[in-house]
């Protein structure tokens, strides 16, 4: 049941800061979350709000988003996007958690948002390795396949002007803590996990991003918030936003089905002091998406949206 009172919430800089100081965003409450106003949040971007039943957009000449009523799903500029709390309408108004205003929206829509210097260094970690072969398919591995496209990305950025390092450079076991290690030795600005994913059903296909999932919120394959704060909730927005243009840059090259940015509290996402990023590159259970994996051509075309997804979060953080 929602409850009678309708709170004000100021818009500062311990939240986020509006254009306009004089901008104020109403919430309600629902059990202990807060939940805000979607006309309110159109007013804050410029955008126009129409509300369905089923359904709330989002639009101006820049941008569209839609969130889909009692569902934790939305589309954001075109790309699925998993929410962290489910949106829900009541009668013309709609609303949104407020930890999804913070960590979902604000951070593709306002380049403030987001913290820190254009990234230098660009650590990316090919999956596996050595003993652990990974997922595998009817004829390849998982951990042969991403080092291939760990190696084609590095060439690409390094062209762009980043310094990049792997992981692993061959067929070696590389543990979670000594990636994570690696990472923070060199001090990097940017994290990209590469994988390749399986499931039981062999029809299940396509790509998806996952960045950590923020404190007291739960993960996309969970209903359970965890209060715990780590080092990659640091970036939060940041991861956001990465991920977000990555899993941009990967449908529009591959044209694979879309699975959208999920969120997940992995190992290496916990613990590594920059922003982060783990991709699913498609499925290996999936017969032609397997064969796919495993030729140039389709590695080059994901490899090449993961580096027009990194470029324009480069470029967001240069016009903060």
């Amino acid at each position: 049941m929602i409850g009678l009172f309708v709170t004000i919430i100021p818009l500062s800089l311990s939240a986020v800061t509006a254009p306009d100081s004089r901008l104020q965003i109403r919430y309600i409450r629902q059990g202990d979350q807060k939940y805000i106003y979607l006309r309110d949040v159109a007013t804050y971007y410029g955008m126009e709000c129409f509300v369905w039943k089923d359904h709330t957009v989002l639009s101006s000449k820049y941008s569209k988003l839609i969130f889909y009523s009692d569902k934790r799903s939305a589309e954001l500029n075109g790309v699925s996007v998993s929410l962290l709390f489910a949106p829900f309408t009541r009668g013309i108004q709609s609303f949104i958690n407020y930890a999804d205003f913070l960590y979902t929206v604000d951070p593709l829509l306002r380049s403030a948002a987001l913290i820190g210097q254009k990234p230098k260094v660009i650590v990316i970690d090919p999956g596996h390795g050595g003993k652990d072969k990974g997922g595998a398919g009817t004829h390849f591995a998982e951990k042969n396949i991403v080092l291939s496209m760990a190696k084609k990305l590095s060439t690409l950025l390094q062209r762009q002007g980043f310094r990049v390092v792997l992981t692993r450079n061959n067929d070696t076991t590389v543990s979670l803590q000594q990636r994570v290690n690696r990472a923070r030795s060199v001090k990097a600005d940017l994290y990209i996990s590469l994988h390749a994913n399986i499931a039981a059903d062999k029809q299940v296909s396509g790509v998806e991003t996952f960045c950590m999932t923020p404190a007291g919120t739960p993960s996309t394959y969970s209903n359970s918030p965890s209060n715990n704060k780590e080092s990659g909730n640091l970036f939060d927005q940041n991861n956001m936003a990465l991920a977000f243009y990555i899993q941009q840059g990967l449908i529009k090259r591959t044209k694979a089905t879309d699975r959208g940015v999920r969120r997940a509290r992995f190992y290496v996402l916990r613990n590594v002091n920059c922003p982060a990023v783990l991709v699913e590159t498609g499925f290996l259970s999936n017969r032609n998406e397997e064969s796919k994996l495993n030729t140039n051509w389709y590695q080059n075309l994901i490899v090449r949206g993961i580096a027009e997804g990194i470029l324009r979060y480069h470029r967001r953080l240069i016009h903060q």
